[in-house]
């Protein structure tokens, strides 16, 4: 059997091809999207250094993230190496899986210990100071709160108030921000002279993540401190004592992953509520919807658990908001060995992106792909249609839920990289949108139009305005 090879494959290319990409660096993600478009599962992606093919179906993601990922390395990962070098984020083989198995043994203890009370407890807490009439900010709002629940999970509850005044959640930020979706994709020399060319900038991101780390190593020096009461529930005590996870994990490890914890359990959850709740605040329904469930929440934590799998429409909405506005937008890898998909031969070295805002927003999969509709997630539940055109759309809707391909959807990655940290930002994530819409109904400002932008997270490029009114 004879097979194609790279110069066969469809896409853009030359130069004119790259500048263009290189001009809508902060939007690269919907260039990724117009290329599939165009050119179709499996495309050319024009950017500098080595091959790059984008993968837009299912199959194809599913093989390279999940079936043959013992063929693939990470890519592009030399940032967070840089930031976070023993971390579970940015490393690979038996250090990533001696990383991930005591992370996973954490998080489930986290889970059942205290999950339910703190998040209730941070939810309440963040809204206590909201007012009637008061113009808000969802992207800070979330980001303030997904960070207060980090904390609390990552700390134990002795050093909380100690230790949220120490992190510096905007370096956080930063950090993430000052890297757009073009520049991973680029050889190690460019990136190298764009860094040089931007020195300042450069010169102030290595200086947060010195912060950073420094604040973190001064965070497990003051819990070590402290004598904390009860059963482990943090994940820090976890780690450090090790008798509940298979082992204390090594020092040089625990203030890494920490680190990514943090970024992955903070950045990435006030991102898609943010979304989710902006989405709501455009439809009056959904929002009336979601508050009704919400006031069915009990004021013990513990039978909060049992809430969370009857709200079904709070569930629906954190599930629409992870499929068109997902933080962790694209997933890349390298290829060890010469690798065979489809008909194509591509040789080793090939990087594939496989991208979540792509598939996720593909009428393929799902129709109107670019409306918000919770209601996709609901079982015997019609989709809002305007014409008999969206009537149709939203009975195929109807029909695909059923048989849609797994990786159809994969706001969390798949394989043995897949977030750990799923379970919890589902709590989380449903006790905000439950604990928000009981108590306020929310009103978009006017003119107030986000678009999404794409760095190494997806973020909004101008503040999610809303009005809150008191229900």
């Amino acid at each position: 059997m004879s097979f194609r090879r790279l110069p066969d494959v469809p896409g853009p290319t030359g130069l004119r091809a790259q500048h263009d990409l290189y001009r809508r660096r902060f939007d690269v993600g919907e260039v990724l999207r117009e290329i599939s478009q165009k050119f179709g599962d499996v495309a050319r992606v024009p950017i500098f250094g080595q091959p790059k093919v984008l993968l837009s179906h299912p199959d194809d993601i599913q093989e390279v993230l999940a079936t043959k990922a013992a063929s693939f390395r990470l890519f592009g990962q030399d940032l967070l190496r840089d930031l976070i070098p023993w971390g579970v984020l940015a490393t690979e083989g038996p250090i990533h899986d001696e990383n991930r198995t005591h992370l996973v043994l954490a998080m489930r203890k986290m889970l059942s210990r205290r999950v339910p009370e703190m998040s209730l407890r941070q939810c309440l807490r963040s809204l206590a100071s909201l007012q009637d009439g008061q113009v808000v900010d969802l992207y800070e709002f979330t980001r303030q709160v997904s960070l207060a629940m980090s904390a609390t999970m990552l700390f134990p509850q002795e050093a909380e108030q100690v230790l949220l005044g120490r992190i510096d959640h905007d370096a956080f930020l930063k950090i993430v921000s000052d890297v757009d979706g073009w520049f991973p994709g680029i050889p190690k020399p460019l990136q190298k002279l764009v860094l040089v060319l931007r020195l300042p900038r450069t010169l102030q991101i290595l200086r947060l993540q010195r912060r950073v780390q420094s604040q973190l190593r001064d965070a497990i020096r003051v819990v070590r401190s402290l004598q904390a009461s009860g059963p482990p529930a943090d994940a820090l005590t976890l780690l450090t004592d090790g008798s509940e996870v298979g082992g204390p994990l090594p020092a040089e490890f625990l203030t890494d992953n920490l680190m990514s914890l943090l970024l992955a359990g903070y950045e990435t959850t006030a991102n898609v509520l943010s979304w989710a709740m902006w989405e709501a605040a455009q439809r009056e329904d959904l929002q009336s919807r979601l508050a009704a469930e919400g006031s069915q929440l009990a004021a013990d934590p513990g039978q909060n658990s049992e809430w969370i799998n009857n709200a079904p429409w709070t569930d629906a909405t954190i599930q629409e908001a992870l499929r068109m506005y997902p933080s962790v937008w694209i997933l890349v890898r390298e290829s060890l060995y010469d690798y065979r998909l489809r008909d194509y031969l591509f040789e080793r070295g090939t990087v594939f992106f496989t991208s979540q805002w792509v598939t996720q927003r593909d009428p393929r999969w799902f129709p109107q792909p670019d409306r918000f509709l919770p209601e996709r997630w609901l079982p015997g539940t019609e989709h809002p249609t305007e014409s008999a055109a969206g009537a149709s759309a939203g009975g195929e809707a109807q029909a695909t839920r059923e048989k849609r391909h797994p990786f159809a959807f994969f706001p969390f990655g798949g394989g043995k990289r897949f977030c750990l940290g799923k379970s919890v930002f589902d709590f989380e994530a449903a006790m905000l949108l439950g604990c928000v819409f009981r108590e306020w109904r929310l009103e978009p400002v006017e003119g107030c139009h986000p678009r999404p932008r794409f760095f190494l997270t997806m973020q909004p490029d101008r503040s999610q305005l809303v009005v809150l009114r008191r229900r």
